[in-house]
């Protein structure tokens, strides 16, 4: 271990992050010009941390390996034990062998699933005590292993896991150490030596002792730089300069290296230059006995194992910088025929040539392909980008520009992937340009919305005379028409079938996407679940299911199942796709599967675990990058059924359609539940409407239309609440789903109260109460059951009244659904015998009973046969009579003037 001198201030920082290595995630990051000591101290910082018991996990990528797939996360899981590793759930398992080169990949990994395996590997190890995660020269760390540091990291908070980086001043901060929080790392500039440290290092270092006036002018020539000084040391020694003469040295570092590397032998200097070509050299590749000089020299090191490192970087770079072409062409052809590893081989045949190269752009192909299937789509579109450079215009180029845009687009670069893709659109004609459309298609899908997918494929379909080209084509248009044209989605999933039924070569994947797109369509149609449909489409995607989760036909039945009111079969698939999304590390798949989970526990009555979730789903939205006020909507939608109050305007900045209708319905169900017809109306009938216009014809889906009635008959609005009951029974005929059937007949039960006839309305609602039988919403029994005690109460039918009422209460209790709890209280309240006070009128007596029992004006004039202003004057009457001032205070009112009459 080199001496540490003059560097008291750094080592505190590093002692002061070690110190309190208990607490939540810390950095420190190591920042300084070539040669002026970060490697020494992060080499201290790994030896103090070692020393006070912590784990260590450590990399120290040299400029050579930066290009390469996961070199480093080799070196940081070295020490890792492997029953550890073989304990991860088996597709991290699989991406961290596959990453590593352990094993063949089952299937491409998602591009975060490497990240998620060394998430899973540092909370178990951080479980067991604080670990540092040390890089030294980060700027070389490879993209793949500093992309899944970061994904890690951005997950570990609250863990006691502790990084020390070192980079050069020059490069820009890793992004590994930027998923740290700011003020939760300290940046720690390694700045000059003084004279005194420069003089302990020469003589312990060289055993040279230097003339003060020497070291003063090494010391302003080197500026403080330790390396620089050895260098300037060694070139010195025995050649002491006159007290008046300048330094005989260079002003610049690497000069002074490059002019010490080229006084030695022709063939040391070739050696170095193979190993300083090679990504990890070994004395299988370089000529070992002329490295003698350079070891010698101190300018490399050979181990027992025959790696060899050198001493420093600067060695390296100076060596490799003095090549002439005709050198680097030479060493990289002859690299290129001995070494083993794919990738590198295929960078040397790229590096030995400087025009089209058939053989070079294949190796570049097999090495995308490996990284791809290694979870580095980064690395396989830096690959196939060299593989297009080296390729002349034609049918191969236009192949391996879809490749490259295909990587790009799983890497996560959508904007140049979509460039790239539209070049070929423009340039190409035929199968080509087909193929390129269709991927176009799935990022514009995300970027512009469904029609301009749809736009895509369309020109797809226009360009394609290949049949699976033109069945994945409808089969697209299928899955993106789902939400605004259910019936052309309908249509096209069954063209994409008819092809593919007939095709003995058939992707079972498109078939099963064709079909599910047929199963989904239908359900949004009205036409009922096809679950032996849905279960044929689940067993077609197995061998290969699609990156996304959120994609495979699990997550799709577990929102079927909701929808048709199999509460346990949705949550089974929807639990499965949630551990898989996990499993894989997939983000944007898990914020999706929260929120249907969320949805499906609200439906069940599970209010404090769907707010749970819902809560979980805006955290992981807004981890993704999704706006806030879209993924606020969610709680707001749990908050509604509590009875809870939400902001009319909370969500004025969403766009989606849908979205702003599921706003829409969360803020109209919390002014029902206060009681405010009025204000619950409009919102719920702009849900409504939104969802007609977007084409869906199965309410179960979306479960507004019970609402909407309900505050339409309580504002007053019969003819409205006609037409959206008329939508509601056609469905409930036509899917037969539980819930469509007893909420139907709720709401025709309300309706027929509201028009005066009080019998009927007793009929609906205990038809109503028997379809409820099926449907697993307790809120909206309860909501039945509020009704229909309503309902009996006005019939006189007291003791039924109170059994509907009593149990509507205590399901709202259960719930916490305290308005709705307080709504029942009142009329079983009211249930009592009223005898007429002797200051009401007949009339001001009846209409005051039939107001209080719920009634709006224009229903009592129809039930009294009398004008709704004779109405209004009457109960006008009452109120000052009853020294009231509102409806709401009118049926305690009559309830206390019965009490007053009783003796």
């Amino acid at each position: 271990m080199p001496v540490l001198v003059g560097r008291d201030q750094e080592l505190e920082a590093v002692d002061e992050l070690l110190r309190d290595a208990e607490s939540p995630l810390g950095g420190l990051e190591l920042v300084g010009e070539p040669g002026i000591g970060k490697t020494t101290l992060w080499q201290e910082a790994v030896r103090r941390a070692e020393a006070r018991g912590m784990r260590v996990l450590a990399a120290r990528p040299a400029a050579s390996e930066a290009r390469l797939t996961f070199a480093a996360l080799g070196d940081l899981l070295a020490d890792v034990d492997e029953e550890m590793l073989a304990r991860l759930p088996s597709p991290q398992r699989d991406a961290i062998d596959a990453a590593l080169l352990r094993a063949e990949a089952r299937r491409s990994p998602n591009r975060q699933i490497v990240g998620t395996a060394l998430l899973s590997v540092l909370r178990e190890l951080s479980a067991a005590g604080p670990v540092l995660i040390a890089v030294d020269d980060a700027q070389w760390l490879d993209r793949p292993t500093a992309a899944a540091l970061e994904f890690a990291l951005r997950r570990l908070e609250r863990a006691p896991v502790r990084v020390v980086a070192s980079r050069r001043a020059d490069a820009t901060r890793p992004s590994f150490v930027s998923a740290l929080a700011d003020d939760r790392v300290r940046r720690v500039v390694v700045g000059p030596l003084s004279l005194a440290a420069l003089q302990r290092i020469i003589s312990e270092r060289l055993s040279v002792t230097l003339p003060r006036p020497v070291l003063v002018r090494l010391t302003e020539a080197c500026r403080g730089n330790a390396f620089y000084a050895l260098e300037i040391a060694r070139l010195l020694a025995g050649a002491l300069p006159a007290p008046s003469s300048p330094l005989p040295v260079p002003d610049d570092l690497r000069a002074l290296v490059t002019r010490r590397i080229a006084s030695l032998p022709a063939p040391t200097r070739r050696a170095l230059l193979t190993a300083a070509a090679l990504a990890r050299p070994t004395v299988e590749h370089v000529d070992v006995e002329a490295l003698d000089a350079a070891s010698a020299a101190g300018l490399v090191e050979v181990d027992r194992a025959g790696a060899i490192s050198f001493a420093h970087p600067l060695f390296a770079a100076a060596v490799y910088a003095a090549a002439s072409p005709a050198e680097l062409t030479s060493v990289h052809r002859r690299l290129a025929e001995t070494v083993v590893d794919v990738e590198e081989r295929a960078r040397h045949l790229a590096l030995a040539t400087d025009g089209p190269d058939t053989e070079a752009a294949h190796a570049l192909d097999a090495a995308a392909e490996r990284a791809r299937a290694r979870g580095a789509p980064d690395t396989a579109a830096e690959l196939a980008e060299l593989a297009l450079r080296l390729t002349e215009d034609g049918p191969a180029a236009a192949e391996r520009r879809l490749r490259f845009a295909d990587h790009l687009y799983l890497a996560g670069d959508f904007l140049r992937a979509a460039s790239v893709l539209e070049e070929i659109a423009e340039a190409d004609a035929g199968e080509v340009r087909a193929r390129a459309l269709l991927a176009l298609a799935d990022i514009d899908y995300w970027r512009k919305g469904e029609s301009a997918a749809v736009g895509h494929v369309e020109r797809a379909l226009a360009a394609t005379t290949d049949p699976l080209v033109e069945a994945r084509c409808h089969a697209s248009i299928a899955m993106w028409a789902g939400t605004s044209d259910l019936r052309r989605a309908s249509d096209a999933a069954q063209h994409a079938l008819r092809v593919l039924e007939r095709r003995e070569d058939a992707d079972p994947g498109l078939l099963s996407l064709a079909l599910s797109a047929r199963v989904r369509a239908d359900l949004f149609l009205g036409l009922g679940l096809d679950r032996a449909a849905a279960d044929l489409a689940l067993e077609l995607e197995q061998p290969a299911p699609p990156p996304a989760v959120d994609t495979r036909v699990v997550f799709k039945l577990g929102q079927w199942l909701r929808y048709v009111d199999d509460f346990d079969g949705a949550r089974r698939h929807l639990e499965l796709a949630e551990r898989a999304a996990v499993e894989e590390g997939d983000d944007s798949s898990l914020a999706n599967i929260l929120l249907n989970r969320a949805l499906l526990e609200c439906w069940s009555g599970n209010w404090g675990r769907a707010a749970a979730l819902a809560d979980r789903t805006h955290e992981q939205f807004t981890l993704n990058g999704v706006a806030a006020g879209s993924s606020f909507v969610w709680r707001a939608y749990v908050d509604a059924h509590l009875g809870e109050p939400v902001a009319a305007d909370g969500a004025a900045a969403i766009d989606e359609p849908v979205t702003r209708m599921l706003w829409d319905r969360a803020v109209g169900l919390a002014r029902l539940a206060a009681g405010d017809y009025a204000e619950a109306w409009p919102r719920l009938e702009a849900a409504v409407v939104a969802r007609e216009q977007i084409g869906f014809r199965e309410p179960a889906v979306w479960r507004i239309e019970g609402d909407a009635v309900e505050a339409a008959i309580g504002a007053g609005e019969l003819a409205p609440a006609r037409r959206v009951l008329a939508t509601l029974e056609e469905a409930a005929g036509r899917s037969r789903i539980p819930w469509n059937r007893a909420v139907a007949a709720r709401c025709r039960g309300l309706l027929c109260a509201a028009e005066g006839d009080v019998e009927g309305a007793a009929d609906e609602l205990d038809r109503a109460l028997a379809e409820h039988a099926s449907c697993p919403m307790p809120f909206e029994l309860a909501r039945t059951l509020l009704a229909a005690g309503q309902v009996r109460r006005r019939l006189k039918q007291k003791r039924l009244a109170r059994e509907h009422l009593d149990r509507a209460a205590r399901l709202f209790d259960e719930l916490g659904a305290r308005p709705w709890a307080g709504r029942a209280r009142d009329e079983h309240a009211r249930t009592a015998s009223r005898s007429a006070p002797d200051d009401l009128t007949p009339t001001e007596l009846r209409i005051a009973l039939l107001a209080a029992s719920g009634l709006t004006n224009e229903a009592i004039a129809s039930e009294v046969f009398v004008s709704r202003k004779t109405v209004e004057a009457n109960l006008g009457r009452a109120y000052r009579k009853l020294g009231i001032r509102t409806r709401a205070q009118l049926g305690r009112a009559l309830d206390a003037r019965e009490r007053e009459a009783i003796p």
